[in-house]
Parts: structure tokens; C-alpha cells; sequence
């Protein structure tokens, strides 16, 4: 800990000194900014930008233009997240090259089971893809997994994606496989807004936003959306009975934000957001889910001069998860009319979580793009599970109580060479994770575990390079390393089923993660072409195992540490597993023959596996993880016949992939099909369409258990599910 501390301090009063160095080798010429006509020596030809989804210079959260990272990244405009055929945001994130989630749409999935993953980072047992909201962290504090509905499609202003831990330097934990920050739009001017829209499986959305411009320096907005679905049944047809229903959803969102300039230097901003998801009938008629949090943001910028700001920001947020899960009774996949469903589980999780950052940001000569700063984050959990192992037993109940604190310190700088046309990107950070105040209560027997407090330190410099070796052609490359601490749930949750138990894991240490990536941007007139190769070294792989598999003796220390009954024979455990490869080839290319068609396409190649084992007849080495296909493919088609008719289609293609490391669960493939419309009669007014699976491909999003390793016996006990069938969606929105 001390070593990697002074590591840090050592590494930040070197990057101090920078700006002065700088200063003082500059030649009082002026330097060029980014982006600068290629007649100056000292930059790079000016049409040589990474290749995004639109032509446009945004911000990564903390300030970089995603224009000069030496990484791979995606940028999707408000006009082409209206234009998608795609309903929800998960959806829409879900047709990014690069970018993996469930194809089971939001509001047909248990929150536990939405994992965000990119290149492979990112699985329901290990999730380390950071996704924000306007800068702030928003995977869920315990289970780390997404609530898509509290985003709804009309608030985004831009989807920004910086794939691979290239800029965890900036972020730090969960960032290993890469960033999604969305950011919400921005009142412009004194109006208001509605839209409705209703569509398959009584599926129907309701807003009204407004916003007041009160003059050049105050303006603010506040929007409310109402969500609903009857749903789709997600039980194959053959396996259901009058138990086994469509999954009903319902969402609600109120948004309210405030931006004042109170003078040409400073600027500021506060934002409050709530939600409220419901879902009933989840597979089981009497399983229901609810969602609700709420979140408060503020923070500004202050400006010293045209090179000089600190940027500033916090955030306060809370919220519940709440499940009532059911267990199938007698019902198995060769007995579907057994109808004696007990409710197995009912469970509450408030969290709470508050954190903030401030940042410096400067330009000194050749050095550009000069962050450095600080940022500390506090979660605070508490879990009341109460699991029934039949429809008359009392339940075992667990109390978990735990926290989770981080602080880091970091700095990022851009070195422009004169006369060569080279950038050098400079980072490091140094985080510092705490667990504490942790315990467990077993209510039945009054067993009290404390758990022991844990803490970890990690220095995490990268390196990256862009060459600008034609007005055409960018070559760039990073190295990196980073970490990623273990999840509230992985170190605390417990559960009790059947003669199963889930027991805590305190021991948990941090992955860290070596990556290296090279790449090339290719611009061509209207042809953009971004290839990247990628390899990841992780150590202390964290995945879910099962310990011991009806074996007395083996979980009698368990069991009996927990003060539950020696009925308990299997134990599962989340563990760090071992080390793991993920390597892979990304491909992304847009085209625009002409003004009125736009064409793009993605291809993602994707091996990972662990490299060793601490168990290999727990764990296997070698064999794909579990929820990451091998490949993806992506296409998109945007073209307007006429002035003020847009259609669009995209495509999603993915193989057959294993939903879990060992290989027990296999869910198929497919090859999705969307089509959209939006069409405005007259100044103001929108009419849109979507159609989602248009070939209606039946398919198992969750496929079927098997008993053994790649076996060929089904576990008749677990049922699979369906993606999503073909779903039509029409809509009107006004302006006012």
C-alpha cells in the first residue's frame, strides 16, 4: 500500500512540473490547436478524426474530445438515436459496434441479470463497463447491473463510447472494458414538447417536457415519462401453463435541471432525476420486481482564461431493488402442468451512494488537454432477504449491511511534437478502495458475522500515440493498466435454496488488467474506415463457483459458520478464479455516397478464456467465457428519399455463445432485422414507426441448462427464454 501510494505521489509531482517545462521550451510562436489546418507543421491534417457515428467534437465526461483519443470510440448524435428503429436505450446501445447487452429488451429482465459487457468486460458474474449518465456513475451500487429504463430514448442528447481501459486513467474502477456516458439534452429554448406512441403487446409512452429560457444567463427544463407493456411471454410455447405469463412492465420518469452563467467565466448546473420501475409476472405469475432511485447532480466550470478551467461536480443519489422471485414447485420442462408455484423469495436492497470530482484543465503550448484532478466516491448497502423453501416454511432471513468507499487521484496530458506529426498521451492514476462496516445477520439463529474490512491501492499509469502519417490515414496505440475492485454483492450476498448456499466472500481481491491495442483511422472523402486489435491481461479473474456440490462435509464450515442447518450440502461462492486473456479485432465503417443515404457497419471479433486456474476442476482454462459471443456483426442503413422522410434499418448478427464459464447453458444465435421510419408533415411534428425483429426470428435468449460440460442431458428444472419477437411501434411528436 505504502509503495503504491508514494508510486502515486511520485508519478503526480512529476506531471506538476510538466506545464512549467513546457512553458519554458516553447518558442513564443503560436501553437496550433487540434484540429488546425494542415499547412502548420505542428498538427495533424485536420480531416484526420477518428472515425465516429457523426462528424461532431464532444466531451468524454471530463473534458477530452473524443476526436483525439488513441483509442477506439463511437459517438451517436440526437438525430440519429430519434432515427433509430430501436424503442429503448438499451436497445439502441445494444446495435453499437463493439457493445454487448442481453437481447431480452429491459423490462422483460430481473435487474440482476443486466450486465453491460465490451470486449468482454462485462458478464452477469463480473461486470466492468462503466456506464454514466452526464458524467455521474450509474450501474446500480450493489449488483452493478443497468436499470435502462430510467433513460428514457427522448432524453439523450448523445451516446458517447470509448471502448477498451484506455480511459480508465480518467475513471478508474469499473472502466476495464470501456466507457458508455450518455448525456441528457440541454433546455435551448422557451417551449415545450409531447410525445405518445403505442405499439406490440399493448406497449404505450407518454411525455411532456418544457423548458424556460429565463435570458442569456438562466435557463431550465423539466421533463415527465410514463413507460408501459403488457409484455411478451418469454416461456417457449410448448413448456407453458397458466402460471408461466408475459412479463408486464411499467416505468415512470421526472427530470427537472437548471444551468446558470452568471458571468463569462463561470458556469454552473443541477440536475435531479427520479425513477420508477415496476414488472409483474417475470416468467412466474406471482413474481413482480420494482426499481426506484433518485439522483441529485450539480457542479460548473470555472474559467481563468481561454487555456484555464476547473471543472467541478457531485452528486447525492438513493434508491431501492426489490424482487419477489417464485420457485416451480413441481414443474419441470416434462411435467408443464404442474401449477403448484410457491413464492420463494422476497427480497429489499435500499443503497445509498454519494461522490463528486474537481479537475484542472489547461493547454500549455504543445501540451494540450492537460487534466489533472481528484475524485471519491461512498456507497452504502443494506440487503433484507427472506428465502421460503415451500409454500407453509418459515423463511431464512439474511441482513447484510456493507460499504464501499474509493478516493483517486489522477492526471492526463496530450504532448504535440513540432514538426512531426505525432501526439503523446501521458496518464496516470492512483486509486485507493475500502470495504468496511460490513456484517451479516442470520435472523433465524441471531448469528452475527462481522465481516473484516479490506483495502487495496493500485497505481495505474497508460501511454498512448497517434501518428498522422497522411492527410488519410491515423495510426494510434495504448498501453494501460487498471483495476477494478469486487462488487458489494460478490463480497456480501447471500442466499439459501433447496440444500444450496451462497455464501460471502470477504477475501475478494481487486482484478488488475495489462492492455494493449493498436489501430488505424482511415478517411477517405465521405468513407470512414477504424480498425483496432486489442489484448487484455487480467489477473485475480473474479467469476461465480460452485464450491461444493452435495458434499456434508465439505460445506459443513459454511453452513455452520452462517448458523443455518447442515440440510445445506452445495455452496457457491464468488472467488478470484485465476487469470484471463481477452484479445479481439474490431472493424467500424461509415459511408455517405451521397447527402441523402448514410451506411455503417461494425464487425467484432472477441477470444477470452482463462489462462490458469486456481481450481481446474472448478474452473476450466482455455474455453470461452461464458456470455461473450465470438463474434458480432452490425450494419446500419439512414436514407432520406425526400426532404422530410427519414428510413432506416439496422442489423444485429451474433452465433450460438455460452452463458456461463462452464459451459452448462448455451443460448442461440440470430440475425435481427429493425426498420424505422420518421416522417414530419410540417414544422414541428414527427411521425414515427419502428418495426424490431421484422423476419420475427424465434430464438432462445436463455438457452437450455445442461447438466455436464458442453453435455447433452438438459436440466429440466430451468426453463429458457425467448428474445424478443417482432414488435411494431408508431408515434407522434410535437413541439410547441
Amino acid at each position: 500500500m505504502l509503495s503504491v501510494r508514494a508510486a502515486t505521489g511520485a508519478a503526480f509531482a512529476i506531471l506538476a512540473l510538466i506545464p512549467t517545462l513546457a512553458r519554458a521550451q516553447t518558442a513564443p510562436t503560436t501553437v496550433a490547436p487540434v484540429g488546425a489546418p494542415a499547412t502548420d507543421p505542428a498538427a495533424p491534417p485536420a480531416n484526420t478524426s477518428p472515425v465516429t457515428m457523426a462528424p461532431v467534437t464532444v466531451s468524454a465526461g471530463r473534458g477530452s474530445s473524443l476526436d483525439n483519443l488513441d483509442v477506439s470510440t463511437t459517438v451517436m448524435t440526437r438525430e440519429q438515436i430519434q432515427n433509430s428503429p430501436e424503442t429503448g436505450v438499451d436497445q439502441i446501445v445494444n446495435r453499437i459496434p463493439g457493445v454487448w447487452l442481453p437481447n431480452i429488451p429491459t423490462g422483460q429482465l430481473h435487474p440482476t441479470a443486466q450486465p453491460v459487457n465490451i470486449r468482454g468486460f462485462g458478464t452477469s458474474t463480473t461486470i466492468n463497463t462503466l456506464v454514466m449518465v452526464d458524467g455521474v456513475p450509474v450501474n446500480d451500487p450493489y449488483f452493478r447491473t443497468m436499470n435502462w429504463s430510467a433513460i428514457p430514448k427522448n432524453s439523450v442528447e448523445r451516446i458517447e463510447v470509448i471502448r477498451g481501459g484506455g480511459a480508465t486513467s480518467l475513471w478508474g474502477n469499473m472502466a476495464m472494458g470501456g466507457v458508455i456516458n450518455i448525456i441528457t439534452r440541454q433546455p435551448e429554448k422557451t417551449g415545450a414538447s409531447a410525445d405518445v406512441s403505442y405499439g406490440s403487446y399493448n406497449s404505450s409512452t407518454a411525455e411532456a417536457a418544457a423548458s424556460y429560457v429565463i435570458s442569456d444567463k438562466a435557463r431550465m427544463g423539466l421533463s415527465y415519462n410514463h413507460a408501459q407493456s403488457s409484455g411478451y411471454n418469454l416461456t417457449p410455447a410448448q413448456y407453458r401453463n397458466v402460471n408461466l405469463v408475459p412479463t408486464a412492465s411499467k416505468a415512470d420518469n421526472v427530470a427537472a435541471n437548471v444551468y446558470l452563467t452568471p458571468n463569462e467565466s463561470l458556469s454552473l448546473f443541477a440536475k435531479a432525476y427520479w425513477n420508477q420501475a415496476y414488472e409483474d409476472g417475470l416468467v412466474w405469475q406471482f413474481a413482480h420486481n420494482n426499481w426506484s432511485t433518485y439522483r441529485l447532480l450539480a457542479g460548473g466550470s470555472y474559467k481563468f482564461s481561454e487555456n484555464q478551467s476547473l471543472n467541478f461536480s457531485g452528486w447525492i443519489s438513493g434508491g431501492s431493488f426489490g424482487t419477489i422471485n417464485v420457485a416451480n414447485g413441481g414443474y419441470t420442462l416434462n411435467n408443464t402442468t404442474a401449477t403448484n408455484q410457491f413464492v420463494s423469495q422476497i427480497e429489499g436492497a435500499p443503497n445509498s451512494d454519494i461522490g463528486g470530482s474537481a479537475f484542472y484543465e489547461a493547454n500549455f503550448g504543445p501540451l494540450r488537454d492537460v487534466k489533472i484532478g481528484i475524485d471519491a466516491r461512498r456507497t452504502l448497502v443494506t440487503d433484507r432477504n427472506n428465502l421460503y423453501s415451500g409454500v407453509s416454511a418459515n423463511p431464512t432471513t439474511f441482513v447484510v449491511n456493507g460499504e464501499h468507499r474509493f478516493q483517486g487521484i489522477f492526471g492526463q496530458g496530450t504532448y504535440r511534437f513540432t514538426g512531426i506529426p505525432i501526439d503523446v498521451t501521458v496518464g496516470v492514476r492512483g486509486d485507493f478502495w475500502q470495504a468496511m462496516n460490513a456484517s451479516v445477520l442470520t435472523q433465524n439463529s441471531s448469528t452475527t458475522n462481522v465481516v473484516p474490512n479490506a483495502s487495496a491501492a493500485s497505481f495505474d499509469p497508460r501511454i498512448g500515440m497517434k501518428f498522422y502519417a497522411s492527410d488519410e490515414l491515423t495510426l494510434r496505440a495504448a498501453i494501460y493498466r487498471n483495476f477494478s475492485a469486487p462488487g458489494m454483492n460478490q463480497m456480501y450476498r447471500v442466499f439459501a435454496s433447496g440444500t444450496g448456499y451462497t455464501t460471502i466472500n470477504p477475501n475478494l481481491q481487486p482484478m488488475t488488467n495489462f492492455g494493449q491495442e493498436v489501430g488505424f483511422d482511415f478517411v477517405w472523402k465521405s468513407f470512414n474506415l477504424s480498425g483496432t486489435y486489442f489484448n487484455n491481461n487480467l489477473n485475480n479473474f473474479i467469476d461465480f463457483i460452485t464450491v461444493c456440490n452435495t458434499n456434508p462435509a465439505c460445506a459443513a464450515p459454511y453452513v455452520s459458520a452462517a448458523g443455518l442447518s447442515p440440510a445445506f450440502t452445495t455452496v457457491r461462492q464468488y472467488q478470484n478464479v485465476g487469470n484471463a486473456t481477452f484479445q479481439g479485432v474490431e472493424l467500424i465503417a461509415t459511408w455517405q455516397p451521397f447527402e441523402q443515404l448514410r451506411l455503417t457497419g461494425g464487425f467484432t471479433q472477441t477470444t477470452a478464456y482463462l489462462t490458469s486456474s486456481v481450481n481446474p476442476t472448478l474452473v476450466r482454462t482455455g474455453v470461452q467465457l461464458g456470455q461473450v459471443p465470438n463474434y458480432m456483426f452490425t450494419a446500419g442503413v439512414e436514407w432520406r428519399p425526400i426532404e422530410n422522410l427519414v428510413l432506416t434499418a439496422a442489423l444485429k448478427s451474433f452465433p450460438q455463445y455460452w452463458n456461463d464459464t462452464n459451459h452448462t447453458q448455451l443460448n442461440d444465435g440470430a440475425t435481427l432485422i429493425d426498420l424505422g421510419l420518421r416522417w414530419s408533415p410540417m414544422k414541428d411534428v414527427d411521425v414515427y414507426g419502428s418495426i424490431q425483429n421484422l423476419t420475427n426470428v424465434q430464438y432462445l435468449a436463455q438457452g437450455y441448462t445442461r447438466t455436464s460440460f458442453e453435455g447433452s442431458t438438459v436440466n429440466a428444472s430451468a426453463i429458457p427464454q425467448l428474445g424478443m419477437p417482432l414488435t411494431a411501434t408508431a408515434g407522434l411528436r410535437v413541439k410547441f
